[in-house]
């Protein structure tokens, strides 16, 4: 009985977890003090897709009322880079100008190592949204909110990143809601403005393409050639199997070094499953050929050599062209 109703009260507990996370919320507030944020991005390195990060160095500017702020406000230790493993600003390449209309201009640079969830389901045509988050800390949603400066913010004209293109910079304002509430005593739980710096890159894949994959092509050339060897050479397949199954294994391993765990079934996923299996087919119709021709089957198994041979010379392209094709779109 127990059981039964800790069972009646899972969907309950599900729907709590779901309520308990953070979320993208529009506070309605017009009388919030308005900070304009901008971006420049000098430099963008370490893409490390295994590590799941990359290192960026920026500067980020913002201008604001001294009057209308706390006393001790600074624009730079009052926000935190809310996706970064570490970052610091850099003391001498930070400084404030004092603007005619009582407003301060404050500028900063900072060096950051961020973490990022890469999507490598198309690899190597991947095109990746790497995103810086700031967010304020200290003053909430109540009292300001970010406003972007998209004229100004862009990445650097002498930025390159070998392999990939760079798109121009994209920026979202929001305010964003935490489940909990920090332990303050009005029991108010936080939100606080946020703004996502995001840069669009697109990676040149073709080359990539063929070198990180060779083996897995090679193994399918062996294995269109085996398909040469009939009546007596069919035992001497096996040599040639496992000279592809080697290939293969091989490559394997380079390319599981190269990408993270994923749970979705990516190309390179498409292009090792496929590879296997015409390995395995090889190694199953080689051995089922030398049974049947042992058995006097001699026409049988030429039929059945000639059925495979063309399902496996013409299979394991198209499913290629389909996975890479796909991938492009």
């Amino acid at each position: 009985m127990q059981k039964v109703s800790r069972l009646l009260f899972l969907p309950f507990i599900f729907l709590l977890a779901l309520s308990a996370k953070a979320e993208e919320v529009k506070y309605a507030n017009d009388k919030r003090i308005e900070i304009p944020v901008g971006i420049y991005i000098t430099s963008l390195y370490d893409l490390d897709i295994p590590a799941k990060k990359f290192t960026v160095s920026a500067w980020i500017w913002s201008t604001y009322d001294p009057a209308l702020m706390p006393e001790d406000y600074k624009f730079h230790n009052k926000i935190e880079i809310t996706n970064a493993r570490t970052w610091s600003i850099i003391e001498n390449e930070n400084f404030s100008i004092n603007n005619s209309d009582g407003t301060v201009h404050t500028m900063t640079k900072f060096t950051a190592e961020i973490n990022q969830d890469w999507d490598v389901k198309y690899f190597p045509f991947d095109k990746q949204e790497v995103a810086i988050h700031i967010e304020s800390i200290e003053l909430d949603s109540k009292q300001i909110v970010f406003v972007p400066d998209t004229t100004n913010s862009m990445v650097g004209d002498e930025l390159t990143l070998t392999g990939w293109n760079i798109l121009p910079i994209e920026i979202r304002a929001f305010d964003y809601k935490y489940p909990t509430t920090f332990g303050i005593q009005s029991g108010a739980k936080g939100i606080y403005p946020r703004m996502s710096f995001v840069v669009p890159i697109e990676r040149y894949g073709h080359r990539i393409f063929w070198t990180y994959f060779l083996g897995f092509f090679v193994s399918y050339i062996i294995i269109c050639i085996l398909y040469f060897f009939s009546g007596e050479l069919i035992e001497s397949r096996v040599g040639l199997i496992m000279t592809a199954l080697f290939a293969c294994v091989g490559n394997k391993y380079t390319v599981d070094l190269l990408l993270p765990s994923n749970d979705v079934f990516t190309l390179s996923d498409l292009i090792q499953v496929a590879s296997f299996v015409i390995v395995g087919v090889g190694l199953l119709s080689s051995v089922m050929l030398v049974v049947l021709m042992k058995k006097g089957m001699e026409a049988l198994a030429q039929k059945i050599d000639i059925v495979i041979t063309w399902l496996v010379t013409l299979g394991y392209p198209a499913v290629m062209v389909y996975g890479v094709s796909k991938a492009l779109q």
